[in-house]
């Protein structure tokens, strides 16, 4: 029987870390050796929708510290994010990217809403998980 999808990105991942665990001493020299290559790719993929994607991603997970509970969760709220052109809480429409904001709960870490700046800075609308 053929293995998934998912089964085969699980292989795939795992055999990709045995690689990257046996040979970490190649990879660090290699990224030494390819200093100027490296930057360069990574300066073209961040302008490339995937790197976009990767880095706000990233963000919300490493610097915010906001739990999503599966990929599908994460899949939704940035989709929400990207089409989402009005504040939820103010209604008022963004001016660019920069103001718009996936807020969360600081004491469980859940998402919210996409709001604006100045609305992401009050934080003042409490959060429905924690009253439960």
């Amino acid at each position: 029987m053929p293995l998934s999808i998912e089964e085969q990105k699980e292989r795939q991942r795992i055999s990709r870390k045995k690689y990257r665990d046996a040979n970490k001493e190649k990879e660090k020299e290699y990224r030494i050796a390819n200093k100027e290559k490296i930057k360069e790719h990574n300066k073209e993929y961040n302008q490339t929708q995937a790197g976009k994607k990767t880095k706000t991603i990233s963000s919300w997970k490493n610097v915010s510290k906001i739990f999503f509970k599966d990929k599908q969760e994460v899949e939704f709220y940035y989709n929400t994010y990207i089409n989402t052109h009005r504040c939820t809480w103010c209604n008022i429409d963004f001016k660019n990217s920069r103001d718009r904001h996936l807020d969360h709960c600081h004491t469980c870490c859940l998402p919210r809403a996409i709001i604006c700046l100045q609305c992401n800075l009050k934080d003042e609308v409490p959060c429905v998980n924690c009253l439960l």
